[in-house]
């Protein structure tokens, strides 16, 4: 980023800032989900305004929401937040292509927060890394009971600071992306990589071009790489203004061991509802996308 638009968007973020105290007097907020099945494959933003909305009850935290498809059932997992338990927890429920879903289930509640349930399969068998940065951990859990039960396979990092941790496959490597907070201020800041050939049992290696980026809170992770449009891209979060401001798309030129490119592609804004105000995380495989969005609403 230059150092003109780096100033500029500095300057939009305190004014930002100020709209939001501003809207704090006039409107509450929450996290939302949703969802919907695409005629075809994700290739444009007008597809995200005509999908479902899933809603706390109570207007609480629904987010950091990932998609699992076994045999023919379709599942959303996501991150939790109520007035009862006092730091985020996972939960699931499953949807159906007429809009309708299932009351949430617990799959996963700690002494610790959890969020960014990211799901994935090896072998017909499911796995997920959470984000676990408050017990300085990278936890990789796997399910014995779809989808309900999990037990923890391992702590596939440990001692690091480090946030949405995202596996991904490619060229006979596993890879992880996250967020470090190693000589930076915040998540975001910077994007780190690992390698190693058995995500199961790991010897990973530190890419030796890490960070692989470095900016200001354009970095951390916001899903699971994809293919929109015929590109691979890499979700991200922009929250230069605000935490969960937007979504960038970015194209991954480039994952090797030894190299990493990456190049802004499009920029994915909350633009479908004029009360929503952010969004942070989305996930689409094939025809089906899932993302989560801040609402406002005005107080009564």
């Amino acid at each position: 980023m230059s150092l003109h638009s780096f100033m500029m968007r500095t300057i939009l973020k305190k004014w930002y800032k100020f709209q939001q105290k501003q809207h704090a007097r006039k409107f509450d907020s929450h996290w939302y989900m949703r969802f919907g099945w695409l005629q075809q494959p994700l290739k444009h933003q007008e597809q995200l305004k005509t999908l479902f909305e899933i809603h706390s009850p109570r207007k609480f935290t629904f987010a950091d929401c990932f998609y699992a498809q076994d045999n023919d059932r379709h599942f959303i997992f996501f991150e939790e937040v109520d007035d009862i338990h006092p730091v985020g927890f996972l939960s699931v429920l499953e949807i159906f292509k007429d809009g309708t879903y299932t009351e949430p289930q617990t799959i996963l509640k700690l002494d610790y927060h959890l969020s960014y349930p990211c799901i994935f399969q090896i072998e017909n068998e499911w796995f997920m890394i959470p984000e676990t940065s408050a017990n300085r951990t990278v936890e990789l859990w796997k399910c014995v009971e779809f989808p309900l039960k999990w037990e923890k396979h391992a702590n596939i990092l440990e001692g690091i600071d480090a946030v949405d941790t995202t596996p991904f496959f490619h060229e006979g490597l596993w890879y992880l992306f996250t967020s470090t907070r190693r000589n930076c201020k915040k998540f975001g800041d910077r994007l780190d990589l690992f390698f190693a050939e058995d995500i199961l049992n790991p010897n990973w290696q530190e890419h030796p071009q890490n960070p692989v980026c470095k900016g200001h809170q354009q970095f951390r992770m916001a899903g699971k790489p994809f293919i929109y449009n015929g590109k691979l891209v890499r979700p991200s979060q922009d929250s230069l203004k605000r935490y969960g401001g937007n979504i960038e798309l970015k194209e991954i030129l480039e994952l090797s061991p030894t190299a990493y490119k990456e190049q802004l592609l499009e920029v994915v804004l909350p633009d479908w509802n004029a009360e929503d105000d952010g969004c942070h995380t989305i996930n689409a495989e094939e025809n089906f996308v899932v993302l989560d969005a801040i609402r406002l609403s005005a107080k009564k």
